[in-house]
């Protein structure tokens, strides 16, 4: 088992429901050691809106021994020239965003600096291509160990929606919750939903709890406050997969690319402009057998084919073939 040394502010809530289960997986597979940058002085993170440079005190304190790994994960973590020098070309180095396309631009920047670079949201690739950055796909995933179905837990809700606000998020909120049960777990300090909101699920076992106990999730894949040609566009974010780990169906827009994730009006319960989120929610509302059926296809799909165990599966065969060919790597 390889070692390896993790950069990533994974307990920072609500980042942490999305970075804990990559971190588990990590731990897993490799002699894992956190570090998170926020710790140290000097550091100033950017939410992967830009680069964010890591200490070199960071990297200092935690390279002896040499890792044979090194990730940085997610927030558009990135090393100073000075730190680049202090790892051996026998060190591979890798970067994962999981912000594009809202953080495609900090993203683009950074990736040239790593052997291996990874996106969350495959659509951006060919913006990496056009740069001569070799990204990769780590698509989102759960873990199941995190993200399950609560034994005992009833319906508190009809329809759960975490995340921030915009005004199109809103508006179905709305339009939900004139006929249906809606919760909505706002960011801290919130104030424009046009409905009651509660304090945000900040923690794996708090949004585990959140979604076992609603029928359905709400999953806003469109790109509405995106910036440039991403506006308009869609990607799922890792609520549909937590939700489907959790037995719950997700609804979310239709869109091209949807079925590589989970199969429409199978796995996932898929709305049209014509249709309406409106009416997809109370079809399988009015149809609990029908809405406990495509819970449990989700999940199975969920277990099958999106786990952060089978990303980092394919992350260990992309490490093992970059030691095999040393002369591929970045040049440091």
């Amino acid at each position: 088992m390889k070692s390896l040394l993790l950069f990533g502010n994974v307990s920072t809530p609500p980042y942490c429901n999305n970075l804990f289960p990559p971190l588990r997986a990590m731990q897993k597979a490799f002699r894992t050691r956190l570090v998170e940058p926020f710790r140290f002085e000097g550091f100033v993170s950017t939410g992967g809106a830009k680069p964010a440079p890591i200490p070199d005190a960071a990297v200092i304190e935690n390279t002896d021994p040499m890792p044979e790994v090194v990730v940085c994960l997610g927030g558009a973590l990135h090393f100073t020239e000075r730190a680049m020098r202090m790892f051996p070309k026998e060190t591979v180095l890798a970067g994962f965003a999981l912000s594009d396309p809202y953080g495609l631009a900090a993203s683009i920047a950074i990736a040239p600096h790593f052997d291996l670079f990874y996106t969350q949201d495959p659509q951006t690739l060919p913006d990496y291509a056009m740069r001569r950055i070799a990204a990769r796909r780590c698509d989102p995933a759960t873990d199941p160990e995190l993200y399950f179905p609560e034994r005992g837990a009833t319906p508190e809700c009809d329809v759960l929606y975490y995340g921030k606000w915009t005004a199109y998020r809103d508006g179905l909120v709305a339009a939900l919750a004139e006929r249906f049960r809606v919760r909505v777990h706002a960011y801290a300090g919130e104030t424009r939903w046009s409905v009651p909101v509660l304090p945000p699920l900040d923690t794996p076992e708090a949004l585990r709890a959140g979604l076992s106990r609603c029928r359905l999730a709400l999953e806003t894949a469109l790109l509405d406050d995106a910036q440039g040609a991403y506006r308009g566009r869609h990607r799922l974010t890792p609520r549909a997969f937590f939700a489907a780990s959790c037995g719950v169906p997700t609804l979310v827009e239709s869109f091209a690319g949807l079925g590589e994730f989970f199969e429409p009006g199978v796995e996932i319960a898929a709305f049209t402009p014509a249709e309406g989120v409106v009416e997809r929610a109370a079809a399988l509302l009015g149809d609990e057998p029908a809405r406990a059926a495509m819970g449990r296809r989700a999940r199975q799909r969920a277990l099958r084919e999106h786990t952060w165990d089978r990303r980092v599966e394919g992350f260990v065969l992309d490490v093992q073939s970059v030691l095999r060919a040393p002369d591929a790597r970045t040049a440091r």
